[in-house]
Parts: C-alpha cells; structure tokens; sequence
C-alpha cells in the first residue's frame, strides 16, 4: 500500500485521456500504472495506406491555450510545433450555399460573421477556465466563466435555438449548426455552447507540424519519463471498485486508486453490472485513400446535412439518413473523409450501396466525381471498429446526454464511488484534444484534494 503522499493508481484505458492524467498523476509523486487492452492511443493511432501513413483519430488542434496549461502542470516546454490550418474551420457547403469559416473580410456575409464574433466575444476569455476548472460553485473562476456562458446564451440552450434566436442567414446558420456534431448530437440536441465553438476557434486551428500521431508520441514519453508502467496489450478482465482491483486473466492487482478511462458502459461490463441503455451519440466511417498525385482540394472541406430534422430522425432510431455530415481533408497526396454515421455498431464497406450514395454526394458537392475511384488505395474503419475500442455500438461520445448536463456541466460525476474516479469523454464530453485534457488536469486536481 502506498504511503499517504503517494498512492497507488492503476488507470484503465490507454487512450488520451489515459495517458495524459497518467502524467500528469505521476507527475505529482503517484505510482501510476496503466492499462490497455490493445495499442496505446486509442482513437489516435496510424493506418498505412498505399504507403502513407495516416493519423486516424482527431484531425484538428484547437485552444492550444488547454495544451500550454497541461505542459505548465509537468514543467514541459512544447515541442509539437503548432502549425496554423489552412483556411480554419475549412470551406462549409450547405443547402444554401457554401461558406468559408472564418468568413473572410471580402465575402458577403463578413458583417454577419463579424456579428457572430461579437456575440460570443465575452465568453472568450473563459473557454479555458470552463474546460481546466472542477464545476464546483464553490470556485469563483468557475462561477464568473459560468456567469459569462450564461450571458451569451441568454436562455437558448440548444445550439439550433441559440442560432434561431440570432436571425442569421440561413447559409451562416447551417455552417454553424453543423458545429453541433463535435457533441456527437444534432443541433436540436447538442448544447448551444457548440454553436458557439466556430466563433471561439476558426482564427486558432492548428494541428502539429509532424502530424496527430506527435501528440500520442508526446504523452506516451511524459509517462515513461515520470515512470508510469504502461501495459499495453494487457486487457483488464474484471474490475472491483470497492477493493480497487483489477484482474488481468489469472492475476489480480490491488491499488489504492483507479481511474477509469473507459466509456461507462464498458467500465459497468468490466464490474459485473447491468449495462445501461440508452440515447447514443453518432458514430463515424472513415475513409483514408491514397492518390498518385496531389489532391486538389481545400485543405477541409465540410458537406452538411441537407435537413437536420431528417438527420435526427434517423440517428436516433440507429437509422442511415438520407444524407449525412461529410468531413474532407486533403493533403498532398493523402485524402481522410468522414461520413457521420448512427452508432449501431454495424460493418458498413465501401461497396454498401448507402456508403457509395454518400461518397457520390461528397464528390459531386466539391466538383471532383469519381475521386476516390482513383485512388491507388482505400482504407475504411466503421462502427464495427469504434466499438471494439469500447463504445456501444462504436458511438464517439458514448451515451448521449440531455444538453443541460453536457459542456461545462458535466453529465457525470468524475468521482462515481470511494475508490473510482472516470476522465475522458465519457464524463467531459466533446470538444476534442482540449475537454480531454482539461479534462485530465481537472481529476488530477481533485484527486489531490483527497
């Protein structure tokens, strides 16, 4: 047993959240151990394809304020080389038209997007409160951030009656409804705080100059330089929260502490409970494809869903929809394009006849048909893929969460019992790269009040 000072604590899951509390917990005298059931990264990983090498897994770096507090915490100077993204938020086409966001200062909705701006300008200062900070009433940081959000939301709690109330065009409102899906939900279910995400970040995308994989790369070295033991490929079979012990096959382990990183509803398989049903956020397709020559694309590109109504409809009942949110990058030869899927878990191929109107529709919006058709190589990861990295039915945000417990009030609570605490999307969901690691520095900081 570990003495008061230092505790023993054993994580599960070695994905980003994993991985960056397991640091950061380490950092501050812990004996951390972690595990994974496959390859440390989780989402984040590489996938070769027709020999180039691909990130999977979040594609964009946003509020690299988040990430400069995080190496603050360890005493770490930032080595990942921010890169500004070409062209923000990328090239948004909608039923009404298509827009770049940022809107740049020549195009026609530049006073309305500046509109936008001002809108949301008071909330600035305090993204990085909302997304580092415990939401305890108690903390006066929280509570003026909480004071801010409350002021620009001005009592519309979804991101469609936010973006309703501020009669936008119906061009800049699509764009930015479209936003909502960074919480997994469509815009008549995500919190209105994702309709103001584009505002808070199109002018500070970025992403590291040798790709998303520098970031697992990075983490992976903070925990082995504080002496985290990290067992990958070692899949935890049993969990006992109460004794605070994990069985890996015929091995028991007993520690003082344990995190989970998991989605809830494997951490409750893994403790011999009744898995709760319910609403799941989105799940995705995502194709990677390898060209000859460059691509000539934008660097992002975004197809909206034609009718959100429609888009909702079938998502909730696990359902294809007509047509659905289509995310493109390219760059130089490479080109990742993600289809916005409902979370059932299902094997869906290139050749399925839904994935092949999709792509079509993607091909036709931008002007390239036949595109992928000729590519040197294709590689899709599904539904099927998601979830055998732990989330029913491969949802990315795991269950979706009614939009007055999501953002800054977390829908659940990071400590669930005397011995168990959770980080990661599951409990500070969406937002990407930064809610994971605020979210990190968050239970690292409760847990020291303990």
């Amino acid at each position: 047993m570990a003495s008061t000072g230092q505790r023993s604590i054993g994580i599960l899951g070695g994905g980003l959240a994993g991985l960056a509390l397991a640091a950061l917990l380490a950092q501050v005298g812990h004996a951390v151990t972690l595990y994974e059931a496959g390859a440390l990264g989780g989402k984040l990983g590489q996938l070769e394809v027709g020999g180039l090498t691909f990130s999977t897994g979040p594609s964009l770096f946003t509020f690299p304020g988040v990430w400069r507090r995080y190496l603050t915490a360890l005493g770490e100077a930032d080595s990942l080389d921010l890169q500004p993204f070409p062209a923000g938020l990328g090239l948004h086409h909608t039923p009404f038209g298509s827009v770049p966001l940022p809107v740049p200062p020549d195009h026609l909705l530049a006073g309305e997007w500046a509109r936008y701006v001002n809108l949301v300008r008071p909330l600035r200062p305090h993204v990085e409160t909302l997304l580092t900070t415990p939401p305890r009433l108690s903390d006066p940081a929280f509570v003026q951030a909480s004071a801010a959000l409350g002021q620009v939301l001005a009592g519309h709690l979804t991101a469609q009656r936010w973006t309703d109330a501020q009669r936008f065009s119906p061009l800049l409102a699509h764009a930015i409804q479209t936003h909502a899906l960074n919480a997994g939900l469509g815009p008549q279910d995500a919190p209105a705080l994702y309709a103001l995400l584009p505002a808070l970040i199109a002018d500070e995308v970025s992403r590291p100059a040798r790709g998303m994989g520098a970031l697992l790369n990075e983490l992976i070295r903070f925990c082995r330089d504080r002496g985290v033991w990290l067992r990958s490929h070692t899949p935890v079979t049993q969990l006992d929260a109460a004794r605070a012990t994990v069985r890996l096959g015929s091995e028991t382990v007993r520690h003082d502490l344990i995190v989970s990183a998991l989605d809830p509803a494997r951490r409750a398989e893994l403790s011999g409970r009744a898995v709760r049903r319910g609403p799941r956020t989105v799940s995705g397709l995502a194709i990677y494809a390898a060209f000859a020559d460059a691509v000539l694309l934008p660097a992002t590109s975004v197809v909206a869903p034609t009718n959100f109504a429609d888009f909702r409809a079938a998502t909730r009942s696990t359902a294809l929809p007509p047509d659905t949110l289509a995310l493109v990058h390219a760059e130089e030869r490479k080109l990742a394009l993600l289809l916005t899927v409902p979370a059932s878990g299902q094997q869906l191929s290139l050749n399925d006849a839904w994935v092949r109107g999709q792509i079509e529709r993607t091909e036709r919006v931008l002007g390239v048909p036949g595109l992928l058709d000729s590519a040197l190589d294709v590689r899709a990861l599904g539904p099927a893929y998601y979830a055998a990295l732990g989330t029913p039915g491969g949802s990315i945000y795991g269950a979706a969460q009614p939009f007055w417990r999501a953002g800054p009030f977390h829908p659940q609570p990071y400590r669930v019992s005397g011995k168990l605490w959770q980080v990661g999307t599951a409990v500070h969901p969406g937002g990407g790269i930064p809610a994971i690691l605020g979210g990190a520095l968050i239970v690292r900081k409760l847990i020291q009040r303990r």
